[in-house]
């Protein structure tokens, strides 16, 4: 996953780039070695786009010794990645590829033009280059497009002292957290841990050692259901099987760690009407394509509730202090239904929740609603009494907020519920239909109350 654009490199990849500039001039191959080998990818990622084009090259290629090439560039941000992908030849790309895991090759061959890719995938070989593009071709945002093609499987007939053997003679022992156990078709029939392969018995055969209750993913599960497999068992990696229970890959806990962190980035973006690609750097013509049509529809939706307050112009007109406290109840509402949004589309996003739930987590949401209603409502109603002297404005408002916090605590519930269930993103477009169920909901029970008591008391 590429990083958000930065502005300016840190003095710390100033440092590192004069060092690594420092050595490459003295030719200290030995020792650059040695740094890159010590150095994650992560710290690695920011010093490239510094180096001189022909120092990048050599970089580049000690990285690929280490395994370490495309981790790093997947480090950096789309326009440094771009602009250096462009710079290298096909050759060294497709080096980089066949040094690194699957997974990190077919994200950087993703961010190629496809001339580029095929040719590279041409160097690669039939066999290297049929597995990435197989991994090219996977639906994307589904547990195909996350997985790792270089994972331990082991058939279960072999004997404790055989699958060592066999883990020795594996590439890339890094990426290894379990065994997996299949049978001679490859299906998935078993886990093990190498801690409890190495304590067993040599003589011992695998079926006979190994958990045959393997917590596993389709191939076209959703990435954020295969976060809370790693979430709720606690696992390094995942295993991944196709419609057969065939083992087809894993997924790594870094790659579900990536998958996190861009959701909880796209919820916050969409929740404010954000286009989740928009940075801080991004074009003003873009971005205000971007949030043109969300904030139209909330321009709409702000004059339905203009409309409901000119429906009591003339309540406002003979009783001027509801303009000044008109604004709390709705406030109140807006705020009470943004905590009850935050809450469902978390509960979405972890599974929690979803519309076969039933409306109990809804009713819920409700009580919690009349509790704060009441208890806010009565504080506001002893602040505005004691204040203007008006108990009748005092007990509207407090009947108001009661009112108006119940249908934030059901909307807030009930809109992301309804929007998932039809198929689009919760965290969208909630928040607009929200705000405005507790704008109508709040004027007009706030107005309408005071409508009926200028009748009864004449105000």
């Amino acid at each position: 996953m590429n990083r958000p654009a930065s502005n300016a490199p840190s003095p710390t990849a100033r440092s590192y780039q004069q060092l690594l500039t420092k050595l490459l001039r003295h030719g200290a191959f030995p020792q650059l070695r040695k740094i890159i080998d010590k150095t994650l990818a992560a710290d690695i990622s920011p010093v490239l786009p510094l180096l001189l084009e022909e120092d990048r090259k050599r970089i580049l290629s000690l990285l690929i010794e280490a395994g370490k090439a495309a981790r790093t560039l997947l480090e950096l941000d789309d326009a440094d990645l771009k602009e250096i992908i462009a710079s290298t030849d096909d050759a060294t790309v497709a080096a980089i590829c066949s040094s690194s895991a699957s997974d990190d090759a077919a994200d950087l061959l993703d961010a190629l033009d496809d001339e580029r890719r095929q040719s590279v995938l041409e160097l690669l070989g039939a066999t290297h280059g049929a597995k990435l593009e197989s991994l090219l071709e996977g639906e994307e945002e589904t547990a195909g497009s996350l997985m790792n093609t270089d994972y331990l499987a082991l058939v279960e007939d072999l004997s404790v002292a055989e699958a060592i053997e066999a883990i020795r003679e594996y590439p890339r022992k890094e990426s290894f957290f379990y065994v997996y156990c299949i049978d001679a078709e490859g299906h998935l029939v078993g886990v093990l841990s190498l801690r409890n392969l190495i304590l067993a018995d040599a003589s011992v055969k695998l079926r006979d050692i190994m958990v045959q209750s393997v917590v596993r993913t389709h191939v076209d599960s959703a990435p954020e259901e295969v976060a809370q497999l790693v979430s709720k068992y606690d696992l390094l990696s995942v295993p991944v099987v196709d419609v057969q229970n065939r083992l087809v890959g894993v997924v790594t806990v870094d790659d579900v760690l990536d998958v996190i962190q861009e959701q909880a980035e796209e919820d916050l973006l969409h929740l404010a009407g954000v286009d989740a690609s928009e940075r801080v750097t991004t074009p003003a013509r873009i971005s205000f394509r971007m949030r043109f049509p969300w904030l139209a529809i909330n321009l709409a939706t702000a004059f339905l509730a203009s409309w409901v307050v000119s429906r009591f112009e003339g309540t406002i007109r003979n009783w001027t202090a509801l303009a000044v406290f008109m604004p709390i109840v709705a406030g109140m509402g807006g705020n009470a239904g943004t905590q009850t949004l935050t809450v469902f589309v978390r509960g979405l996003a972890l599974g929690e929740v979803d519309w076969r739930s039933g409306f109990h987590p809804v009713i819920k949401q409700m009580f919690v609603g009349f509790a704060n209603g009441v208890t806010n409502g009565g504080l506001t109603m002893l602040i505005v009494g004691f204040w203007t002297g008006d108990w009748v404005l005092a007990v509207i408002l407090f009947c108001a907020m009661v009112f108006n916090l119940v249908i934030a605590g059901v909307a807030g519930g009930l809109v992301p519920l309804a929007l998932e269930r039809y198929g689009f993103d919760p965290a969208v477009a909630s928040s607009i239909f929200v705000t405005t169920f507790t704008d109508v909901g709040g004027f007009f029970s706030f107005l309408g109350l005071a409508t009926l008591a200028t009748r009864f008391f004449g105000h």
